[in-house]
């Protein structure tokens, strides 16, 4: 009998019966090859990028997650959890006079990870939500696409090609998003922080054959006015 492709694997490797790093190596390798990027580790969900889009970011797919009481439980494993888990904190209701506490959620991962993707799929989750709580509709999606619509800026500077990542990003940013002040609504985004590794971009390490895409453009541009002067 075979097994369905959902099946594959541990879900959740809090489960998983030796807890070492070959046996979550192997239940992650198993669960991708089943064509499965997401696997939990309690409320961490952990992703494997599949270097190719999955038609599993519907809006629909949001709805879904959104509309589960906790779907680190009852749905499979998910970057929707995370930013399902996030905004269902920000709206939780609080006592009169208590000040509601932010909510951050972190992506981190080696180069070539997917973390500046799975950020947009965050974003994106909470716009498709904001607009069925709020009713923001197309207004909460057009905020999101203006955050996502400043990357390539961001990249063109802090970005560079190197023998592990055609486009690898050298820089860290603190997206913070704004909401109501009862957390239900999206009201604008802020990057509060760019911290650009400057001692990558004026010394690549060994291998990294190009630097950031603005800066090296700048350097052909003046090398060619150069050539013309003189």
């Amino acid at each position: 009998m075979s097994m369905r492709a959902d099946e594959a694997g541990v879900p959740d490797m809090i489960n998983l019966i030796t807890l070492d790093e070959e046996s979550m190596v192997g239940n992650l390798r198993e669960r991708f090859d089943a064509g499965l990027p997401y696997t939990l580790c309690g409320q961490i969900c952990i992703s494997v990028n599949p270097f190719r889009w999955l038609d599993i970011y519907a809006d629909e797919k949001a709805e879904k997650y959104h509309l589960c009481e906790d779907p680190f439980l009852k749905l499979e494993p998910h970057v929707f959890s995370v930013a399902h888990a996030a905004q269902r904190g920000l709206a939780k209701p609080v006592a009169p006079g208590t000040a509601r506490r932010s909510r951050a959620i972190l992506v981190s991962g080696e180069s070539g990870a997917g973390k500046t993707e799975a950020t947009k799929i965050c974003m994106r989750y909470l716009a498709v939500v904001d607009a069925m709580v709020a009713g923001g509709g197309a207004a909460a999606h057009q905020l999101t696409e203006r955050v996502l619509q400043s990357s390539p800026v961001l990249e063109a500077f802090g970005n560079a090609q190197t023998s592990r990542n055609d486009n690898s990003s050298r820089f860290g940013k603190f997206l913070q998003l704004r909401y109501s002040a009862g957390g239900e609504r999206q009201l604008g985004a802020h990057i509060r922080t760019y911290l650009l590794e400057r001692s990558r971009v004026v010394s690549p390490p060994e291998g990294e054959v190009r630097n950031s895409g603005a800066i090296r453009a700048q350097f052909w541009r003046n090398s060619a006015q150069f050539g013309a002067r003189f």
